[in-house]
């Protein structure tokens, strides 16, 4: 529990929180073990939990275009690799969309730490700090995201 701890204090969506407060989301979350190959979402899956990589690698692929050959299906491009400390699915605490792109596992016994967001919104409604601190650091993401998306080509 102590490196989970540790591991979200280092993470920027809970940066600002206090460490009792990451002890309590600590609590609610539980470990998974991916394996090299193993979808961990897929595009268009409903949102429900966030993952924080504890060890390995997984990355994330967004549809690139019609497979060739293959009726239906879409073509897959890797766009980011995520590791130690990163986190993917932070979508799912602020809306019930489906899921915006793909995650598959890189290495062998990746290892990640999941947290369900009913239980976090439960949380959230019990001690308010939480919830907000954790919205402004995803907005605070999204919006760079946002603006380094808008960014001319070499600026």
């Amino acid at each position: 529990m102590k490196e989970v701890i540790e591991l979200l204090k280092q993470s920027e969506l809970f940066a600002g929180l206090p460490e009792d407060k990451i002890q309590q989301i600590v609590t609610i979350g539980s470990p998974r073990v991916y394996g090299a190959g193993d979808m961990i979402i897929a595009a268009g899956d409903p949102s429900d939990e966030l993952y924080i990589v504890q060890e390995g690698l997984v990355e994330v692929l967004v549809s690139s275009g019609p497979a060739p050959d293959v009726p239906g299906a879409q073509e897959m491009m890797a766009v980011v690799q995520l590791g130690r400390g990163q986190v993917f699915g932070e979508m799912a605490l602020v809306d019930r969309g489906a899921r915006s792109a793909t995650v598959r596992c890189v290495k062998s016994d990746t290892q990640l730490f999941v947290i369900p967001r009913d239980v976090f919104w439960d949380l959230c409604e019990q001690d308010h700090h939480i919830g907000y601190v954790v919205m402004r650091n995803i907005a605070r993401d999204l919006s760079f995201k946002l603006r380094h998306r808008n960014l001319p080509r070499g600026a």
